[in-house]
């Protein structure tokens, strides 16, 4: 037997979300917001007005260390142009000497 059917409508409508991958990553995903959901009244519940407080300063410091994290990743992506900045720099005042050494060298154009 190689597909097993199962002609129990009731029984196909309880076993159709567990055999869709999708509709079982939705069930999952449902059941941890509501987890999360039911967890943030408990505390909510514990701490009364201070949750508010408490959440906020959370939320500040999750912002905070997301732009620190964001300033790391840009200095990381730049460090990597240094060299080239070095080289044009090198070639730049290179080119400025050369200039500066034709015309005060009594050689001007």
């Amino acid at each position: 037997m190689k597909f097993a059917r199962i002609t129990s409508i009731p029984a196909r409508e309880a076993l159709f979300p567990l055999v869709d991958d999708d509709i079982a990553a939705m069930m999952l995903a449902d059941d941890a917001a509501a987890e999360t959901a039911e967890i943030d009244a408990l505390i909510e519940q514990e701490l009364g007005p201070n949750f508010a407080e408490i959440d906020e300063l959370v939320e500040q410091a999750e912002r905070h260390f997301a732009a620190v994290e964001q300033v790391g990743n840009f200095r990381v992506a730049h460090e990597l142009t240094d060299p080239v900045r070095a080289r044009r720099t090198t070639r730049r005042a290179t080119r400025e000497a050369l200039r500066s050494n034709l015309v005060f060298g009594g050689v001007a154009a």
